[in-house]
């Protein structure tokens, strides 16, 4: 029988984690549009092997992090089980381009989710106050209601439960994972934030305005004076004050 809640192991086993799943696209599809590159990938032999690529993500934090992708019926996933690198909000615009996508990262004990169809937010949800997702962005914040209800994040006078953002991915597409599955999927690198195709994408549109004479500050590209002590996705940063510095994507 399946369990009631078959993604909510992802948060008890990962403190820091995110999960990206996108429609009719394969797990190899899904790692390139979050800024993966194809010669950066590979299935691991092992659980041993699969470990020891995660742990020289997280020596090397702030260069790249470990996903595991691959696909589950009409979806695919990607999960980083030590970084959010695939919540930035650029990297989600691309893995919804033609399809649709939805997101959720957990750091810092703050749970985010967020859903987009064909390139643009349609709802973002802070799980600890669902109820003020109007004023997180979006095309349409209450477009996710009856799947939040049955997530239980609507349910009056009670505090939301724990992973029920995952619960929230399991109820809006049924997918359902399993710890050794994913561990032992396609495996490959996500670049972290600044060092991805977005980047490239801010210095052409950078160097575009400065030969086109509008570019501020001489159209450089800059970045934040310190870093936060763990990495914060653009929605976050947007959507949750007194987070830190973040880096715009």
């Amino acid at each position: 029988m399946t369990h009631a809640k078959p993604l909510a192991w992802i948060g008890d086993t990962y403190e820091i984690h995110c999960l990206v799943l996108a429609r009719a696209l394969t797990g190899r599809e899904l790692l390139m549009r979050l800024g993966g590159g194809p010669g950066e990938m590979f299935v691991p032999q092992d659980e041993d092997e699969a470990n020891e690529f995660l742990w020289a993500g997280m020596e090397d934090y702030w260069s790249w992090g470990a996903a595991r992708a691959g696909e589950a019926g009409s979806w695919a996933f990607s999960l980083e089980p030590a970084s959010i690198w695939g919540s930035i909000s650029a990297r989600l615009e691309r893995a919804s381009r033609g399809t649709e996508a939805i997101c959720c990262f957990t750091a810092d004990g703050i749970e985010f989710v967020e859903y987009w169809q064909d390139g643009e937010l349609v709802t973002a949800v802070d799980t600890s106050a669902p109820q003020d997702r109007a004023n997180k962005g979006g095309t349409d914040p209450y477009f996710l209601v009856e799947q939040m209800q049955r997530a239980g994040l609507l349910a009056a006078n009670t505090p939301a439960q724990s992973h029920s953002g995952l619960d929230l991915l399991h109820e809006v597409t049924g997918v359902v994972l399993e710890h050794d599955r994913t561990m032992l999927g396609l495996s490959g690198k996500l670049p972290a934030e600044g060092r991805g195709p977005e980047k490239l994408t801010a210095e052409s549109e950078s160097l575009g305005a400065v030969a086109a004479g509008t570019g501020g500050a001489g159209g450089a590209v800059g970045g934040p004076v310190g870093e936060p002590s763990v990495p914060r996705a653009t929605g976050l940063a947007k959507a949750t004050g007194g987070l830190g510095a973040q880096t715009g994507s």
